[in-house]
């Protein structure tokens, strides 16, 4: 019996064993505590918005009494302005972390902030 004739193996350079490199990912979970701040900051944004809703609630009262008593269109929009800012932090309060990302989430909790002071400010724009 004869054996095939063996191809020489390409020559593969000795590998050298790379100094520890410490793992890329964190050992806690850095998205589950960011969500977990911003969820906070949604819940919060609630107190803030009730305070601003109430600010308001006392410029229309003031502008019935010395204005010409009838709310204007701008004291609609700060109304409807305060149900979508509730809605934003809302959203951002319940959605289940594995169905939205950080950024979205972080987004809407901006806005819930940003809704609740365009309220106030449109009714002062009245």
């Amino acid at each position: 019996m004869t054996t095939p004739p063996t191809t020489p193996e390409p020559s593969v350079p000795p590998t050298t064993p790379e100094p520890s490199v410490p793992p890329t990912t964190p050992a806690t979970d850095d998205f589950a505590r960011t969500t977990r701040r911003l969820r906070f900051t949604a819940l919060g944004g609630f107190v803030v918005l009730l305070g601003l809703f109430v600010f308001t609630m006392v410029l229309v009262l003031g502008d019935a009494i010395d204005g010409d008593g009838a709310a204007g269109a701008f004291t609609d929009a700060a109304i409807w302005v305060f149900r979508a800012a509730v809605a934003a932090g809302l959203v951002a309060l319940v959605t289940p972390r594995d169905r939205m990302a950080t950024t979205p989430r972080r987004a809407l909790v901006i806005a819930q902030y940003a809704l609740g002071v365009a309220g106030v400010v449109l009714q002062l724009m009245d």
